[in-house]
């Protein structure tokens, strides 16, 4: 899979992204980045627990009122306070220019290469199929993982292409099974690939055949309460889609995209 962003990401870019400091833009190309970087992902990991664990340490003094003698430190006027206000104004004067003059470079898609509109239909696909069949109990697939085998076979038949499945074994996931899904206008056949974890949380990964040539960067998308990382890879089209958040999706999405592009 070709990349679509130009600017690499440096270690301020990964402590940005773990403290959610980020535009939208900025949090998909450090995203593209963790994909093909596992020790960046796993350093993102570890910060992201570290946080968490200060976060849960000094939760009791959060709400805490700031005491008087600070707050007097910070009400008192500084030197050169009025001096700092101007200069501040002028910078912002002069980055407003910039940015409208360089805006027709930032149309031009720098961070967020344009898509063809199939493929933006990806992830929504995707999420409508994962919403109607995870909450199914008694029908979630139509074959189950125990007929690993026959369920490749006959997907790979419909789809017109060999179709691999990642294991997600090593993430708590095990493989409940697959079905055959409808598509977009260009795409007859989708397949589904339903995963669950010991706690009864279900991810699918959602693959169609026949995409516009040419590979996509690794994006990321939301439809209602499920999210999707998707990519499109030798003429595959793939949304690994879950309900437990963006942050937990990113490392399996990670996992799932190693395997398939192998």
């Amino acid at each position: 899979m070709t990349g679509g962003f130009a600017s690499p990401v440096h270690e301020a870019d990964l402590h940005a992204y773990v403290d959610d400091r980020l535009s939208a833009g900025e949090r998909v190309r450090v995203e593209a980045h963790l994909v093909t970087h596992p020790e960046d992902a796993a350093r993102v990991v570890a910060w992201q627990r570290q946080t968490e664990d200060l976060r849960g340490h000094f939760a009791a003094g959060l709400d805490e009122p700031v005491p008087a003698a600070m707050a007097a430190v910070f009400a008192r006027p500084q030197p050169g306070a009025a001096f700092l206000r101007g200069a501040m104004r002028v910078a912002a004067v002069l980055l407003v220019a910039a940015v409208g003059a360089g805006a027709g470079w930032w149309g031009r898609g720098w961070l967020m290469p344009q898509q063809p509109a199939i493929v933006a239909a990806l992830p929504q696909e995707a999420a409508r199929a994962h919403l109607v069949y995870s909450s199914e109990v008694l029908h979630p697939v139509e074959v189950p993982a125990k007929e690993e085998k026959h369920l490749v076979a006959w997907l790979s038949k419909r789809l017109g292409k060999p179709l691999q499945v990642p294991s997600l074994t090593g993430q708590g996931y095990a493989l409940v099974g697959g079905r055959l899904l409808p598509a977009a206008s260009d795409n007859t056949a989708a397949a589904q690939f339903m995963y669950e974890n010991g706690a009864g949380q279900r991810l699918t990964l959602y693959v169609r055949a026949g995409e516009p040539a040419g590979d996509t960067s690794f994006r990321f998308a939301s439809e209602g309460r499920a999210a999707a990382f998707y990519w499109v890879d030798d003429g595959f089209g793939y949304a690994l889609t879950g309900e437990a958040g963006r942050t937990a999706l990113l490392p399996l999405a990670r996992v799932v995209y190693e395997q398939l592009t192998r």
